[in-house]
């Protein structure tokens, strides 16, 4: 520590003489072009100032400005190169200089050490700023992680409750049941696992999507054959519910990941689904664009809130369902749908529609490039 003390004491002390020798030079060049000693006098206070600004203690400006006082009364007082003073007016320029170089030297050292300190102050409101951001992540990821975690044993735990319950009933009274109850309670445990399977589909995906393990392999793929693969993924759970097909009647073939797409499309029905009533009205839509195609899924249920609007297709966001029933869910779905239409080079939207309901819509272009938004 003494050593690298020493080291500054060495630098600070090699600025001040380089300073207050360039000064003297510089002074002994304006005295010869016959300009005054009290500008000269000025050129000096610089020099103090200049010292004070470049080192570190107020014992290197008095040193400075004793200094400069002697060299100004060596070189420019009378009689000249010597330290007398036969001009009492010298003397008087000369201890006003000397006070005014101590003060000015203070005054720069003080400015210094307040800059110094302001971005010390500085750093460390960075530094707590981004311990705060740090902390505040942390909190964040560990409260998604308790509501995942949360959510996940809870949609869980009523599809299995139900596996469980219709599986023991036909095991303990299956003899006694007619056929017609036994079929009806295998397509509710066939319901719920579907539901099981879609939702670990999900978590698996965005565990995928979240460590950037996420392999789109694209290949040509049949519009139609996509739709109809997924919606018999649904078939049970939308129940009373009419669902219509629009389609081109020409053969559209899409290069995508065939999986990947129809788990977008089974997402978006479930979340159609989720949010109209047991009559409600859903509508499978494809459209074909001069550089890909639209696909859509519309329905006339609730709609879409507008305080969730914007940030619909983020993680864990959910909005009102239409009942308690139909209410399963834990905010994946369209973050994945939109994490996967990205992969493909598309684009995703949701949007109200006048006549009441949602339509949620994603684009797949040929070459990757988007069509130009509509107005």
């Amino acid at each position: 520590m003494e050593r690298f003390l020493r080291l500054y004491q060495i630098r600070y002390a090699g600025r001040l003489a380089g300073i207050m020798l360039i000064t003297s030079l510089f002074s002994f060049l304006l005295h010869g072009l016959g300009i005054g000693k009290e500008n000269i006098l000025m050129l000096f206070i610089v020099g103090v100032l200049l010292v004070a600004y470049c080192t570190n203690g107020y014992q290197y400006g008095v040193i400075a400005s004793i200094v400069s006082v002697m060299v100004f009364n060596y070189l420019f007082t009378e009689p000249v190169r010597t330290f007398s003073i036969s001009n009492q007016d010298d003397v008087i320029l000369l201890i006003f200089f000397l006070v005014a170089a101590l003060i000015s030297s203070n005054l720069t050292v003080r400015f210094r050490n307040q800059v110094e300190v302001a971005r010390k102050n500085e750093q460390l409101a960075e530094q707590l700023t981004m311990e705060q951001e740090r902390i505040k992540f942390a909190m964040e990821k560990e409260q998604m992680r308790s509501n995942l975690l949360r959510s996940i044993s809870h949609d869980l735990r009523t599809p299995l409750t139900g596996i469980a319950g219709a599986s023991s009933l036909i095991a303990e009274s299956g003899d006694k049941m007619d056929r017609e109850s036994i079929v009806s309670l295998g397509k509710d445990i066939n319901e719920q696992a579907d539901w099981l399977i879609q939702l670990v589909e999900n978590i698996l995906n965005m565990t995928k999507i979240d460590s950037g393990k996420l392999v789109v392999e694209k290949k040509p793929e049949a519009v139609e054959d996509v739709i109809n693969n997924a919606l018999s993924y649904v078939k049970g759970r939308r129940k009373q519910r009419r669902v219509e097909i629009d389609i081109p009647e020409e053969m559209l073939l899409v290069e995508m990941d065939g999986k990947m797409i129809v788990q977008v499309i089974i997402n978006l029905l479930d979340n159609a689904i989720k949010h109209t009533k047991e009559d409600g009205f859903i509508r499978i839509k494809t459209e074909a664009a001069p550089e890909g195609v639209w696909f859509s899924v519309e329905d006339n249920g609730t709609g879409i809130e507008e305080v969730i609007k914007d940030r619909i297709f983020d993680e864990f966001v959910t909005f009102r369902p239409v009942n308690r029933d139909t209410g399963k869910g834990i905010g994946l779905g369209l973050a994945i749908c939109k994490a996967i239409v990205t992969a493909h080079g598309g684009t995703i939207e949701a949007l109200n529609r006048e006549e009441g309901g949602a339509c949620f819509r994603f684009y797949l272009p040929f070459d990757g490039h988007l069509p130009e938004k509509e107005q």
